[in-house]
């Protein structure tokens, strides 16, 4: 099951995000501005929200068939970067930084 789309095409003369789908418990941020003006790209900020993500452990089960079950988060999604499109995948904790300077 998918839990979230984005697609990035040109638009305008520039990378655009023209589709952005997310369903609990992932969300998009796509900000309007990051950067220098003259800046071609899609920022993409993902964000978990809850409690976090589990991880993932497989329980196989023998009695009279073979079982096999998975615990923990799934999170599935997709983006779709268009030719000549540039995209930034990132997340939350790539604004935390005690010092930044910006040319």
């Amino acid at each position: 099951m998918e839990t979230g789309k984005v697609v990035v095409e040109r638009a305008g003369g520039k990378s655009t995000a023209t589709h952005c789908f997310s369903k609990y418990p992932l969300k998009f941020i796509i900000p309007n501005k990051v950067g220098p003006s003259q800046a071609d790209a899609v920022w993409i900020y993902t964000i978990i929200d809850g409690g976090g993500i589990v991880s993932a452990c497989t329980l196989s089960i023998s009695l009279h068939k073979e079982m096999c079950m998975v615990f923990g988060d799934s999170i599935k999604f997709d983006i779709s970067v268009g030719d000549g499109c540039t995209t930034v995948l990132t997340t939350q904790a790539s604004t935390k930084c005690s010092e930044q300077v910006l040319e």
